[in-house]
């Protein structure tokens, strides 16, 4: 079956005021093991995995370890890979090291194009080795980001993966993300957000925020242009095409299915 974000829209209907957990449930109920948690350690993605764990969905997480991230970042995975025991924590690496790939192309992220290349080979590049593992995968993204994911739906499309993208917290506000994390202590917080880090990459190019910045002010303060690394379809802006997916997902699709 193809599968297009003209497509979706019942099932975003459907799914617009549902619970994360919700989602979550529908996602794995539909997918199984052909559908994954996606995650780089933040507390919204770390939130997501405590809410598969606790109910007992047994999804892979895919980290990107990219080589230059902060301690604080590893050891948060460890830590949710120790505890979340029914979720299979996998952690993909880019082909080179960073030593290696500055020794033959430069410090790349010292210019857009660099900073551009440098994580398609970093972040993006490991998890498209997997295309055709999932069919789904589910990530963090919520509204309340703002930028260009402030219209992000539930559903959407990956082409690059040929899987879909679900984002179980599109529609939680901030206040409310706050809430459930501070009501859970056994959500994994990645310890950096208490250091002022409000969104988290890697070492070189994250730095704190001030209160009266946006959230997103420390990613690559050193390129003012530049905001998101491209490893979420969303933030690349609308794509034309669809996707091809197994037939016995039609009636899941389709928005009509409970």
């Amino acid at each position: 079956m193809r599968v297009t974000e003209a497509g979706l829209e019942a099932l975003n209907g459907r799914l617009a005021g549902a619970a994360p957990l919700d989602v979550l449930r529908f996602v794995h109920q539909t997918f199984g093991r052909r559908a994954a948690i996606l995650t780089s350690m933040q507390r919204a993605g770390t939130w997501l995995c405590r809410l598969a764990d606790q109910a007992g969905l047994d999804f892979d997480v895919l980290f990107v370890d990219t080589g230059v991230l902060h301690e604080q970042t590893r050891s948060a995975r460890d830590e949710l890979a120790r505890t979340h025991t029914n979720l299979r924590v996998i952690t993909l690496s880019p082909a080179r090291t960073f030593a290696e790939q500055t020794a033959e192309e430069g410090l790349l992220y010292l210019s857009v194009e660099g900073q551009e290349r440098c994580c398609d080979l970093r972040k993006t590049a490991p998890l498209h080795a997997l295309r055709g593992r999932y069919d789904a995968l589910v990530s963090a993204l919520r509204r309340g980001e703002g930028g260009a994911r402030s219209k992000v739906r539930s559903v959407g499309l990956d082409l690059a993966m040929g899987a879909l993208r679900v984002h179980p917290l599109a529609h939680v506000t901030n206040e409310e993300l706050d809430r459930a994390i501070a009501a859970d202590p056994g959500v994994v917080v990645n310890p950096l957000h208490a250091m002022g880090f409000r969104t988290i990459g890697c070492f070189p190019c994250t730095t704190p925020v001030l209160p009266d910045e946006s959230e997103r002010a420390g990613r690559w303060r050193h390129l003012a242009s530049v905001q998101y690394c491209g490893i979420n379809p969303v933030d690349r802006g609308a794509a034309e095409g669809g996707i091809e997916l197994d037939d016995r997902y039609a009636e899941a699709l389709s928005g009509s299915a409970a």
